[in-house]
């Protein structure tokens, strides 16, 4: 009954990813007498709540919101952050239904489907739920795991090559780029190694118009870009780098993270610093390192073949009786090159 209202909030969220995290993406409509009356989304960190948003754009139009029904893709919240309190405009504005896709797994965010059913007001629970987990899975993961969403991201020849026998690696996919700059436009964070650093001298940038640059995260062990000038360092962004070098020194407004350098205790780092999903981005250490700590895995594929070359995962360790498993997901394609999502699965 509620499913096509709820498409269209989860589409409202969208209009907020990259853009109020560590925060979730949140849409909300109104609806009364079977029509959408009023509209609203979380648009930046910080910002108005999608249920507000909605309930202040009904209001300004003249709307009577007395027996009319929200729906919601998370849990409005109880409490009070840099918004007040969702669930008391709710049920100050006489809407006599609230539908939810999920529960906040927040437990700072109070229990609002409690509060309004204490007050009379009807909560339908559990409406495309699973559509909206996904949505919200960066959230989700950062306020159960306490650790940031991670995922991977490389781009391989057919026969799984990301660098040919003389270490090359630029353009082996080309048609379907513009997805990474989508990806980077989402994830708080970009992750790379030092190689990756010294080889490409990336920019790390997301190049989508309007679109913003992540965090530049470097994994400098032995702090061989200390001193050094590359693009990962230009100031279009914030720049975090971990080492296990007291002496590396960077520019001024790069924060420098000293650390062991394992996987454990970067994620534990990027989590106190309020960044909720990284996207690692190379070399095939850094992929092999973070293999066993990925949510999702992002493999581009072009049909080119190299032969002799360096694999995408060339200092992973596994036997055949309990490799990781992924589950394939989505996938697409161009005439050339495909795109395939994968979903990790528990080793049995």
């Amino acid at each position: 009954m509620y499913e096509t209202f709820m498409k269209r909030a989860i589409e409202l969220a969208k209009k907020g990813l990259g853009r109020v995290n560590p925060n979730p993406p949140v849409g909300a409509v109104v609806v009364k007498d079977g029509r959408i009356i009023a509209e609203g989304f979380h648009p930046y960190f910080g910002g108005p709540h999608a249920e507000r948003m909605a309930i202040e754009s009904a209001r300004k139009k003249g709307e009577d919101l007395r027996g009319a029904t929200l729906i919601v893709t998370l849990e409005p919240c109880d409490h009070h952050g840099k918004t007040p309190p969702c669930t008391d405009l709710i049920i100050e504005s006489g809407i006599k239904t609230v539908v939810i896709g999920t529960r906040d797994p927040n437990p700072v965010s109070g229990n609002g489907v409690e509060k309004f059913r204490n007050h009379g007001i009807e909560v339908i629970e559990g409406v495309l739920e699973e559509e909206v987990k996904k949505l919200c899975e960066f959230f989700i993961t950062y306020v159960t795991k306490k650790r940031p969403f991670v995922a991977l991201k490389y781009a391989s020849t057919l026969d799984g090559k990301i660098a040919d026998h003389r270490g090359d690696s630029k353009w082996i996919t080309d048609k379907l780029r513009f997805k990474v700059h989508e990806m980077r436009n989402i994830y708080s964070a970009v992750l790379v190694g030092a190689g990756t650093v010294l080889k490409d001298d990336p920019q790390l940038t997301c190049r989508l118009k309007e679109g913003r640059n992540p965090v530049r995260v470097i994994l400098d062990r032995k702090g061989v870009l200390s001193g050094k000038v590359f693009r990962v360092f230009e100031e279009n962004a914030r720049v975090i780098v971990f080492t296990e070098s007291e002496e590396a020194e960077y520019p001024p407004h790069v924060e420098k993270a000293l650390s062991d350098c394992s996987v454990e205790s970067i994620l534990r780092n990027l989590y106190e610093r309020d960044i909720d999903s990284v996207l690692v981005e190379g070399g095939s250490k850094v992929f092999s390192e973070f293999l066993d700590h990925a949510d999702v895995v992002f493999g581009f594929y072009s049909t080119k073949i190299f032969g002799k070359g360096l694999d995408v995962f060339s200092g992973y360790l596994s036997d055949v009786s309990v490799p990781p498993k992924f589950k394939v997901v989505n996938v697409e394609f161009s005439d050339s090159e495909f795109l395939v999502e994968m979903r990790t699965c528990s080793r049995e």
